[in-house]
């Protein structure tokens, strides 16, 4: 009896394979008609740059919209929102991108005040921020029985992971001369483009986690384009939305362990290019960068597993046993990031298109 593949999958993985099918086929059609542009009419090349940022932040956005409310819906259908953490989390993501608009209208009509705004908006976040954790603080050690040790620990792992990001990125990184607008713009397009792509699965993990579709790349060449202090900002952003896209909060240092700080560490992959080693040879600096990001990411979510989750298996795995097989997941996605990178980072038209967008 013939069986229909997709009669045991959810309507979101059913959405989701066929996205994947399709982001393929549109990179595909992307490029075989860049190449026939640029052959056959290269004065319209431009044309075709800008039409094509169009038509994939219109694609990115509308995923983004589809497969996130069936996500959210298959969620709450399965009573997984706790909305006493979700909603402030989500209210803070909605701040930071009222914030992020304003900054970009900002930019574009009053270029002198985009510095001052820049120091308020990151005091709001900052406030928002503290709140969040206030709330979640409150909500985990309410009539809870706690470790204090365990607990203590968690908190010093976690400055730690916290202060090497900041080292890395104000002490190493540089500030990168650009535009502040298109910077603005640019950290919306990748960001948009890989949350989209992050619905794209190849796997999903019981307790959280996934492998993607290089999801994780639009957000890596943006930090190697501005930099790693505006690659962290991005990889914030980008760690909320990953939240709301899968709300897994049991701990206020988990929330942030395992969203925006393993997030934000990605954003590090452009110090390499800023402290100018291997300066010939930007695939290297890329890979490099990619792999001090992901590196972070890895240990802060371990951190996470071993304090919060515990061992999945306790009868054959200690808790850090467990965290750091478990977690491996991230170091397959982000593998897939870097072949991906690798290959457009070997091609001199993609190196000049990105030196030039700046």
């Amino acid at each position: 009896m013939f069986t229909e593949p997709f009669a045991s999958l959810s309507i979101f993985d059913k959405c989701a394979t066929i996205a994947l099918y399709l982001t393929v086929a549109l990179i595909a059609v992307i490029a075989i008609v860049w190449i026939a542009v640029k052959k056959t009419r290269p004065n319209l090349i431009t044309t075709f740059k800008n039409t094509t940022i169009g038509v994939v932040v219109g694609y990115a956005v509308g995923l983004i919209a589809i497969l996130l409310y069936l996500k959210l819906d298959e969620y709450i259908q399965d009573g997984y929102i706790d909305y006493s953490t979700f909603i402030p989390v989500v209210v803070m993501l909605a701040v930071a991108i009222i914030l992020a608009v304003a900054g970009l209208i900002i930019s574009i009509f009053k270029k002198e005040k985009f510095t001052l705004f820049t120091k308020i908006a990151f005091g709001i976040l900052g406030a928002a921020l503290l709140a969040v954790i206030i709330i979640g603080i409150v909500n985990t050690y309410k009539g809870a029985e706690v470790n204090v040790a365990s607990e203590v620990q968690l908190y010093v792992y976690t400055a730690v992971l916290v202060a090497v990001i900041l080292v890395v990125a104000l002490v190493f990184g540089k500030k990168v001369e650009c535009d502040n607008t298109r910077s603005i713009v640019y950290a919306a397009v990748c960001i948009a483009m890989s949350f989209a792509l992050s619905y794209i699965r190849f796997l999903e993990l019981p307790q959280g986690g996934s492998i993607t579709f290089a999801s994780l790349l639009p957000l890596m060449i943006y930090s190697y384009m501005y930099g790693a202090r505006k690659g962290v900002i991005a990889g914030v952003i980008y760690g909320f939305l990953q939240f709301v896209q899968a709300p897994w909060f049991y701990h206020p240092v988990q929330f942030l362990l395992d969203y925006p700080i393993a997030f934000c560490a990605l954003g590090l992959v452009g110090i390499i290019k800023e402290r100018e080693i291997f300066k010939s040879k930007p695939i290297v600096q890329f890979i490099i960068g990619a792999l001090i990001g992901v590196s972070i990411r890895y240990l802060s979510h371990v951190v996470s597993g071993i304090f919060v989750f515990g061992s999945g298996d306790p009868e054959n795995y200690s808790a850090v046993a467990w965290s750091f097989l478990y977690n491996a997941f991230c170091l397959a996605d982000i593998a897939i990031a870097i072949l991906a990178g690798a290959i457009l980072f070997s091609s001199k038209s993609f190196i000049r298109l990105i030196e030039q967008k700046k």
